[in-house]
């Protein structure tokens, strides 16, 4: 997954970024076809969304049990915080047992393991973890108009998503091929906005290999997924994206707000950088 930011000529597009290397194909597979080669841990947000409530990318707490103790991280039976990776931040927060509790300022994944680094060791294994929401909801935020804008750039411009990373207050995506003019920026945050106030529904689910392949063409370079990967997880935002992640994701793009684009930058190899912010409704 990408640690920091990588120029585009390095890297692929943030959705097909978690299917690249071993430790970060877990993302892109339905949960339940995955392999357990250590201690697996279940991911909760993972579940695709049938109408649950809450919703799995919008719970906030969950209890767990730690399989295996590091030196300053541990890893659990099942978690919902999402790990560093595919241009999304990790999610922070806390875990407690009776009578302590432990911070959690990163995760990390490492071969589908989830390693969850605290500032003091648990004292027992049963634990209860809770989430920073307002740091998560943010991230959330911001992917979701991420995919708006990277679906629309590629439909009106044909251009991919070469690179990207988004953050709690500004984001950035890499356009390939791309040499967008003033008026092609003010098209791109005017149609973002339009989807942002149509209230369209976010769904995740899982699809099969070959429909998706069918559905996007090249601009997820499916290719570089292993074929041995039948089932990917899809998130699909009405008519604007429908694209592979593993993300964490709003229900509804009304919660956006509103794409600000603030600059273009040329990254050279015909690869414009669009950086913008998000504005309250």
């Amino acid at each position: 997954m990408i640690q920091g930011w990588r120029e585009p000529d390095k890297t692929l597009p943030a959705h097909v970024a978690d299917t690249f290397t071993t430790q970060d194909l877990e993302p892109f597979m339905a949960r339940r076809d995955l392999p357990a080669p250590m201690a697996s841990t279940r991911v909760l947000y993972m579940e695709e969304r049938t109408g649950q409530e809450p919703d799995p990318c919008y719970l906030q707490e969950f209890d767990a049990t730690i399989l295996e103790r590091g030196a300053d991280f541990v890893i659990l039976d099942q978690t919902l915080f999402y790990a560093e990776g595919g241009g999304q931040p990790d999610d922070h927060g806390v875990l407690r047992w009776p009578g302590g509790e432990a911070k959690v300022p990163r995760v990390t994944k490492e071969k589908g393991v989830v390693k969850h680094q605290v500032d003091r060791m648990p004292e027992a294994d049963a634990i209860h973890g809770i989430v920073d929401w307002g740091r998560r909801y943010k991230h959330m935020r911001m992917h979701t108009s991420q995919h708006v804008m990277s679906g629309l750039v590629y439909r009106i411009y044909g251009a991919r998503t070469a690179g990207n990373q988004i953050h709690s207050d500004v984001s950035r995506v890499d356009f390939q091929p791309a040499n967008f003019t003033a008026d092609d920026l003010k098209r791109i945050e005017a149609e973002c906005n339009r989807v942002a106030e149509a209230g369209v529904d976010v769904r995740i689910f899982e699809e099969d290999r070959a429909v998706v392949h069918n559905k996007v063409e090249d601009r997820s370079l499916l290719d570089l997924i292993p074929q041995s990967i039948k089932r990917l997880r899809i998130i699909q935002v009405g008519d604007a994206d429908y694209c592979p992640c593993g993300g964490t994701h709003l229900k509804n793009t009304r919660e956006i707000g509103r794409v600000h684009i603030l600059e273009k930058r040329s990254k050279g190899k015909e690869t414009d950088r669009i950086t913008y912010e998000l504005l309250p409704p």
